[in-house]
């Protein structure tokens, strides 16, 4: 009684899953997550980026080809107006006096005003030198025009020359060159459009010329800076919030080029089209890098806490051009920066989610091993106790069988010895048959169900062999007995219920093919062969009597052999019942 008292106080430790490590494998998780999140956002950044300079190369090449077209455009506005300088020349030669002494100002300005030209300037060579000597702009008056660009000053002595005009830059035409549109030298707050003609009858050049007030709003309606303001401010969103095409000896600084090459589109204007106010101090140095390197170059600069991406990229018109396409990142930046915060909430959310789901798993699984544990603690310490009221049954039946043995020999009983001792080694041996099976729960229940059996009369045969390699966990080892223990107290109830003489319950038990096999056999009244069907249906009982049978032990059989992949089989003939176990180990 001692042993059952310390087994049944013994504290039995019960293997737990630890939270600790389910909680380190689930950081290192989102480590990992974190991780992929980085390398997604730089790879989204990158790709926006990558995207957005795309569509701003796009852009600069429709303001290279919308240059090209424009300039096409422009040129023919530009050479009409020449025309109409020609013929306002040749109208004026009519109404003045050759000898440019003889021209009085009034008359010029009226002959200005009939010809709908803005003034008219009286050019003569004064020695090496050609100068306005009569104007009715007062900025005119006494000009030198010897150091300007090789184009005008060598096309003017052409003219006097009396030979045809041939130059590099302007249009030509009989006694007439008319120059590019340029910055007026004597009013730089105009850009004009002059015409020379002389063709001898004069002693003077005829210099009439108009602002640029027709010719911008042509530009501004159908030119390059229409593109560009369609561009930045039409329906559809290019992208760019400021596009300035470079004007590069002006911008660079570089102003000997304009004499070395004569014309350049507007010699202080620093910008031909577009405009220029979102600026930064290394403008300069990356349009030089790219006149250099004819390469593209980029920059990021922040301007009043906002972030833009400015791009340069060469264009290669009649003279080189240099166009920059100023971006708003902060969009990019707003798109990235929300899209991050969603994926972190995401994470978050789902990492609080994934916690609260370990520890709910863990606190149930340890729930869970901890009622299994104490589910096989009992079935072994119910058997066990069984096992050991055996013993003590036996002991004492020992110590009456020593003192009859005692007792036999003294009276010199002999035969009644032998018959006596047989009928002892014969339970000896069925005794070893239990110890024999070395699995200690198929054993306890043998030995439980063998106690049954001689309490209820029924002789019960059992033949468990070839286990030794068997390794059963507590869980499977609960199971199993669970399974044996329901079908042979249906087999003891058959053979019960039976009006056969011999009783008689059969276990058979072994390994075949990895295949642990089990088969239960009674010789009671078998079963009728409509309600085999139904046998494992919960509830439903062959069984007759006070209703005390649930009629669900076969049930649980069921479900607890295919929770291991196994099957179970039953047939049943008028000589014996048998329920056979497969199960994979």
């Amino acid at each position: 009684m001692n042993s059952m008292n310390d087994l049944n106080k013994r504290n039995i430790p019960i293997p737990k899953i630890h939270l600790r490590p389910s909680l380190f494998i689930l950081m290192i998780a989102l480590i990992i997550i974190l991780l992929t999140d980085s390398v997604f956002y730089y790879y989204t950044k990158r790709m926006l980026t990558t995207e957005l300079e795309t569509k701003l190369q796009l852009i600069a090449d429709n303001v290279a080809i919308s240059i090209k077209h424009s300039k096409t455009g422009e040129k023919y506005v530009e050479n009409l107006i020449g025309q109409n300088l020609r013929t306002a020349s040749v109208a004026a030669k009519y109404r003045l006096n050759p000898d440019i002494e003889q021209v009085t100002d009034p008359e010029l300005a009226a002959i200005r005003d009939d010809l709908l030209v803005d003034h008219i300037t009286l050019m003569k060579r004064s020695g090496d030198d050609i100068i306005g000597y009569k104007s009715t702009d007062p900025n005119e008056i006494n000009i030198s025009t010897k150091h300007w660009s090789r184009d005008w000053f060598q096309a003017f002595n052409q003219l006097f020359d009396q030979r045809a005009t041939h130059v590099q830059s302007g249009q030509a035409l009989p006694y007439y060159w008319s120059g590019p549109m340029n910055t007026s030298s004597s009013n730089p707050q105009f850009v004009d459009k002059w015409g020379y003609f002389y063709d001898g009858a004069t002693n003077y050049i005829i210099d009439p010329f108009v602002h640029d007030t027709f010719f911008r709003k042509y530009q501004q309606e159908t030119g390059v800076d229409a593109v560009i303001n369609e561009m930045i401010h039409g329906y559809t969103d290019h992208g760019a919030k400021e596009i300035t095409v470079y004007n590069l000896p002006i911008f660079l600084k570089q102003q000997e080029q304009i004499s070395s090459q004569g014309y350049v589109w507007f010699s202080d204007r620093d910008i031909l089209f577009g405009s220029y106010q979102l600026k930064d101090e290394r403008d300069q140095a990356y349009v030089q890098a790219v006149v250099d390197t004819h390469e593209r170059k980029q920059f990021f600069m922040t301007i009043d806490g906002k972030s833009y991406l400015k791009m340069f990229v060469p264009l290669q018109l009649d003279v080189p051009v240099v166009i920059s396409l100023t971006a708003d990142y902060e969009r990019i930046k707003q798109s990235i920066d929300q899209q991050q915060a969603n994926l972190l909430i995401l994470i978050g959310t789902t990492a609080i989610i994934a916690i609260l789901l370990v520890v709910i798993v863990v606190r149930l699984s340890n729930w869970y091993r901890e009622a299994t544990a104490e589910s096989v603690q009992e079935v072994y310490v119910d058997h066990i106790s069984s096992l050991f009221r055996s013993m003590k049954e036996q002991r004492h039946d020992f110590n009456n069988h020593v003192a009859a043995i005692h007792a036999l020999v003294h009276l010199k009983e002999y035969e009644e010895l032998d018959r006596y001792t047989k009928e002892l080694v014969g339970e000896t041996a069925a005794l070893n048959d239990v110890i024999q099976i070395n699995v200690p729960s198929i054993s306890a229940i043998v030995q439980a169900k063998v106690i049954q059996s001689i309490e209820r009369k029924i002789n019960f045969q059992h033949q468990v062999a070839n286990l030794s390699r068997l390794s059963l966990g507590a869980i499977k080892a609960t199971d199993l007995v669970r399974m044996l223990s329901n079908l042979i107290d249906n087999a003891f109830d058959a053979v019960a219920a039976s009006s056969k003489g011999d009783k008689e319950v059969k276990l058979l038990g072994r390994v075949d093919k990895n295949i642990l096999v089990f088969e239960i056999a009674n010789n009671g009244d078998p079963i009728l062969e409509d309600n085999l069907p139904h046998l494992f249906k919960p509830g439903y009982s062959t069984k007759q009597g006070d209703g005390s049978h649930a009629g669900l032990g076969l049930s649980i059989v069921k479900k607890l052999v295919e929770k291991y992949g196994g099957t179970i089989q039953v047939s049943s003939i008028d000589a014996e019942t048998r329920f056979t176990i497969t199960i994979p180990v």
